[in-house]
C-alpha cells in the first residue's frame, strides 16, 4: 500500500471512530487572555469517549478540568478543535440549538445541588420537562418513575430544606435523570457530603452505569476516581495521563 493510502486509510479509520464515539473532543484548546497574558486552559486535548463510558476526568485546582466540564457541557466553547456530540458538530449549532442540547443531551449534576428552594422534590425533577411538549400528567409520572429509580419515592412532597445533603443530591440525580439524557455529567457531586453519604451516592452511580447510562464525572478526589471504569488525569491543561480500571 502506498503512503497515500495508508494516510487516505488512516484519515477513514479516524473519522469511522468519532463516528462511533458518543464524544469527541479533537485538539481542543481553550485560552483565555488576561493583561498581556495568554492562559492555556486546556492545550490541545484529544479524548474520545464511548457510550456507557464511565469516566473521572481528576486534577488539581488549574489542571484545566472546570474548563472540561464547561466545554462538555456545551456551556463554553473552545477557542480551537472540534466537539462532536453524539454525531453533532457543536461548534457549528446556534444557541437555541445549544439550549436544546443542554436540555435533551446532558443531566447535569453539581456540587450545590441547585434545587430550587420553594419547590418540592417532585416540582424540581419536574422542571427540566416543562421544555418538552409533555402534559402535566406525563412530566409528573416520568419525575415520580425518576424519584424511585434514586431511592427518595417517600420524600416526593419535601422541600429541599427538609431533606439531607445525601437526599438533596439524589433529587438533583433524579433531575438530571428524567430528560434521558445521552451523558450525566457531574461536578465534583460528593463535595459537599460526608462520607458515610459519599459512598451511598457512588454506589448509586455505580448502578446508573450499569443499567446503561454514561458518567462523567470531574473530581479532585482519588477516592471518587476510583468508582470509574476510566480515569482520564489533566495536568496544566493536558492529559496527563488515560487509564482504564
Amino acid at each position: 500500500m502506498t503512503q497515500d493510502k495508508e494516510e487516505e486509510a488512516a484519515a477513514f479509520n479516524s473519522d469511522l471512530e468519532a463516528d462511533m464515539d458518543l464524544i469527541s473532543l479533537i485538539d481542543i484548546s481553550k485560552h483565555y487572555e488576561m493583561g498581556d497574558q495568554t492562559v492555556k486552559a486546556l492545550d490541545s486535548v484529544t479524548v474520545h469517549i464511548a457510550k456507557n463510558d464511565y469516566l473521572a476526568f481528576i486534577g488539581s485546582s488549574g489542571s484545566g478540568k472546570s474548563t472540561m466540564l464547561n466545554i462538555l457541557g456545551c456551556l463554553d466553547s473552545p477557542s480551537t478543535g472540534t466537539y462532536h456530540l453524539n454525531g453533532k458538530d457543536v461548534d457549528s449549532l446556534t444557541e437555541n440549538e445549544l439550549s436544546e442540547i443542554r436540555n435533551l443531551e446532558i443531566g447535569f449534576i453539581f456540587q450545590s445541588f441547585n434545587l430550587l428552594p420553594r419547590s418540592t422534590a417532585l416540582a424540581n425533577v419536574m422542571q427540566p420537562l416543562v421544555y418538552r411538549n409533555i402534559s402535566y400528567k406525563g412530566r409528573k409520572e416520568l419525575a415520580l418513575e425518576a424519584l424511585q429509580r434514586v431511592g427518595l419515592d417517600s420524600r416526593v412532597s419535601h422541600f429541599p430544606n427538609q431533606l439531607s445533603g445525601g437526599q438533596r443530591q439524589r433529587v438533583a440525580i433524579a433531575r438530571a435523570l428524567v430528560t434521558e439524557p445521552s451523558i450525566l455529567l457531574a461536578d465534583e457531586p460528593t463535595g459537599n457530603l460526608d462520607s458515610r453519604t459519599t459512598d451511598e451516592i457512588m454506589i448509586l452511580f455505580d448502578e446508573l452505569h450499569h443499567d446503561g447510562h454514561t458518567l462523567i464525572i470531574v473530581t479532585h478526589e482519588p477516592e471518587i476516581a476510583d468508582h470509574c471504569k476510566r480515569v482520564v488525569e489533566l495536568k496544566d491543561g493536558r492529559i496527563f495521563a488515560d487509564s482504564r480500571h
